[in-house]
């Protein structure tokens, strides 16, 4: 049903608050609020009269009150305790609500769209607690609306792929969370995903590709992953759509041009510049926008993607185009001599121009990022920008990156903006670049915007890049608690907006999300101070995680390990967030699990620059003595040397200093123990410290080497702040070590590492004493940390 009569059986005790001081725990936070300090008490039989002027999918009006108990009943209006009236003069924003619940019961909704109706429910929903057979609510006055009528979350799907499942769970996320928005990044260089049924290669070639298998060819895809689906079909598309707009929220599709269009090129080798040319797809070619041919092809796509969103926006992309391909082809260049075009830049321009025009016959209003104003957003050398062509009236410029006076130009030119600076509101960057507080810190308004002119910012929108994110695993750790924070960020203004006070309202929600398996030891509030941080990676492929970064005091990047090859896409990610520099990696020693993402990285730097390598070189006995290992290390040590990267042995007592940040080498290769455990009690054992706090590595040390360092010249200097052991329990130090050595807390790999490996469930664990190790540490009371922190503040 449509609309929903909901009837209540309400009645019952009023008693006082716990903390009636204090504002609701409501994520975002109301406009306005009002509390009595008292509570009521409601049976578990609930009901609304919703009018019919309001078209409320009923069952999702249900399902939000499914995990309470909650039983919904219909009613008339008469009998009805929860009662809903239409008001279109409750405020100028049509999501708008008024909310009271009064001492008796009684529970009214004013509002004058469905949505301020469904942002009523969302905040009852949040509001609500219970026991065995009661309700508890509070009694209040909330009068509600959005600071921005554009609150937007980004999923790209190009990169990897996951599924209606999982979008339809975003959705019900982003609805909790009075977000209104969907953008839908279906399509961009690593594939295609939405069906285009005029050109069905898009699908059959253009989707069987990711991020992760830039490289394989579809017939090699089918092999690899024969029957795997990885893209929506129309009618699923539909659904999703409906799915979205029962709980409020228009999708808004992106289909990019004239850049990241590898996929569809792939498929369609003539839509290219370079690609035309060589009869295969070329990655990073562009669209051939000069040809009719193609531009006639854009329309068909266009065409099929309105029918399937009622939104009326169509996101273009527009977004780092690759001009050497359209510089490098006579036919285009000889098109913009005969045209009078006189950039690169103005022919991206002209084109977006053209199809800003055609959606515009449609009844569709055309969005992109920044770049489509043909501003050299970057200032790079290399780009002109634009001097004759100017963006079409009406266009929506969907600033991301350059300097935020981009946002005040395109105002002053007339155009609404959607503000999502990447350096505030990109999901994909690590917490340790956007904490959770920087997150909420994000104001869309610029700086030096003039106060008539702040209702051209539409809004907000926070982008969840994939790149980095194969696996659900990965998109829960980036997406959540986030979420709530740029959620806050677009519906509340930003005088009311407080940290602290957030912080406190967002438990609830925060404990909701743990029980839906999305959290996995992602940092909920930290801090850094100006020493030292250290980042321990997270696994991305439910292992061991052997990845660690560190910023010295003189932002200096140090690199330890660094992981199995699997974790090579998610480190690339953070370095890059960190500018892609690496001043020194330190390599514990070669086993799979701690060079093979060093060695993919060595192998194709993409970007990243290494100045120096430092490990101990293992013999050619030593290398022997596991031969299962040899190869990789062996293929390590050679790719090392033809990379060219400076490599230094490392030696006992040596010293690296970057500011006040210290790396002390503390041991190395035992090669006279190479008969017990080799390359674990040959690992690099080394101390980081600073006048603040210190880190010992101990890397997969063996017991034997882990006596050798109780018992040698610097047994006096293994006290310390945190302790780090990549396989505590792997034939590791002797639970002596955990009793000699001072210090205050343990960093294990990850959790699942230490909770499931004794069970039989995890990696490798055939040779785990893992009980025996965290039974030592209770007794010891030694805190135990699973995630990356920073400075001295223990993450909760």
């Amino acid at each position: 049903m449509k609309y929903l009569l909901l009837t209540f059986f309400l009645c019952l005790s009023i008693f006082p608050a716990a903390q009636s001081n204090t504002s609701l725990p409501i994520v975002p936070k109301p406009a306005h609020e009002s509390t009595s300090g008292q509570q009521v008490s409601l049976q578990k039989k609930w009901s609304v009269y919703i009018p019919s002027q309001f078209d409320i999918y009923g069952e999702y009006l249900s399902s939000l009150f499914n995990e309470f108990g909650i039983e919904i009943v219909n009613s008339g209006k008469d009998k009805a305790q929860i009662v809903v009236n239409v008001n279109k003069k409750l405020s100028e924003s049509p999501e708008a609500y008024h909310l009271e619940i009064t001492g008796k019961g009684k529970i009214t909704i004013s509002a004058s769209s469905e949505n301020g109706v469904l942002y009523a429910f969302q905040t009852l929903n949040q509001i609500v607690q219970t026991d065995n057979s009661t309700v508890t609510l509070p009694v209040c006055r909330i009068s509600d609306e959005p600071a921005f009528p554009w609150r937007a979350f980004m999923l790209d799907e190009s990169r990897h792929f996951h599924g209606m499942e999982t979008v339809k769970r975003l959705l019900d996320e982003i609805a909790r969370l009075k977000m209104n928005t969907f953008h839908w990044h279906l399509v961009d260089d690593p594939g295609w995903r939405i069906e285009i049924k005029k050109y069905p290669e898009l699908t059959k070639i253009g989707s069987k590709r990711d991020f992760s298998h830039r490289d394989l060819t579809p017939e090699k895809w089918d092999e690899t992953f024969p029957d795997k689906k990885m893209f929506y079909t129309q009618s699923e598309i539909r659904e999703i759509v409906q799915y979205a707009a029962d709980r409020g929220i228009k999708i808004i599709p992106e289909i990019e041009v004239p850049g990241h269009a590898s996929a569809s090129i792939a498929a369609y080798p003539w839509l290219g510049t370079s690609s035309r040319k060589e009869g295969k797809g070329i990655w990073g070619d562009l669209y051939n926008v000069t040809d009719p041919k193609v531009e006639a092809f854009l329309h068909d796509v266009l065409d099929e993607v309105i029918e399937l969103f009622p939104s009326k926006i169509v996101h273009i992309g527009g977004d780092e185009a690759d001009y050497g391909h359209w510089q490098n082809d006579p036919q285009v260049v000889s098109f913009m001599e005969e045209n009078s075009i006189p950039t690169f830049a103005d022919l991206q321009v002209w084109s977006i121009n053209r199809f800003s025009r055609y959606l515009a016959s449609k009844g569709v209003k055309m969005m992109g990022w920044n770049e489509i104003t043909g501003d050299n957003i970057r200032n790079e050398a290399h780009i002109q920008e634009s001097q004759s062509e100017k963006l079409a009236k009406g266009t929506i410029v969907h600033f991301w990156d350059g300097d935020i006076t981009l946002v005040n130009k395109a105002i002053e030119k007339g155009y609404d903006v959607v503000n999502s600076n990447r350096h505030f509101t990109y999901l994909d960057y690590p917490y340790e670049v956007i904490p959770l507080e920087k997150a909420y810190s994000f104001d869309p308004i610029p700086e030096g915007l003039e106060k008539p002119k702040e209702s051209k910012i539409l809004g907000t929108g926070c982008q969840m890049w994939g790149e980095f994110t194969p696996n659900l695993t990965r998109l829960y750790y980036q997406t959540f608690p986030r979420l709530a924070a740029y959620a806050e960020s677009g519906w509340t203004k930003a005088a009311d907006k407080d940290y602290r006070d957030f912080c406190r309202r967002v438990k609830n929600t925060e404990r909701r999300w743990r029980k839906l398996g999305y959290f996995n030891q992602q940092p909920s509030f930290s801090r850094q101070d100006d020493t030292f941080t250290l980042w321990q990676l997270p696994s991305q492929i439910n292992t061991i995680g052997n990845s660690y970064v560190i910023r010295t005091d003189n932002n200096k990047i140090i690199v330890i390990d660094g992981g199995v090859k699997e974790e090579e896409n998610y480190l690339r990610g953070f370095l890059a967030a960190l500018g892609n520099m690496v001043d020194c990696w330190f390599v514990s020693h070669p086993h799979a699990d701690h060079i093979g993402a060093l060695t993919k990285i060595l192998e194709d730097p993409k970007g990243i620059t290494i100045r120096e390598i430092c490990q101990s070189t293992f013999s050619e006995s030593l290398l022997n003595t596991e031969p299962g290992s040899k190869e990789h290390a062996v293929k390590y040590y050679e790719t090392v040397k033809k990379s060219g990267i400076k490599s230094t042995e490392v030696t006992p007592g040596m010293v690296f200093t970057f500011g006040n940040t210290i790396f002390k080498i503390l041991g190395i290769k035992n090669e006279e123990l190479a008969g017990t455990n080799p390359y674990n009690n040959s690992s690099v054992v080394i101390r980081v410290s600073d006048p603040v706090k210190s880190v010992l590595f101990l890397a997969d040390t063996g017991k034997e080497a882990g006596d050798k360092l109780l018992n040698g010249s610097f047994k006096n200097e293994l006290d310390c702040d945190y302790i780090q052991m990549s396989h505590h329990g792997q034939q590791g130090v002797s639970m002596d070590f955990y009793r000699k050595v001072k210090f205050r807390a343990c960093l294990w790999p990850t959790p699942t590492w230490v909770y499931n490996n004794d069970g039989g469930k995890g990696f490798n664990t055939a040779h785990l004493k893992t009980m025996e190790t965290r039974e030592t540490v209770e007794e010891l009371n030694i805190t135990e940390q699973y995630f990356s922190f920073a400075g001295l503040t223990k993450i909760e």
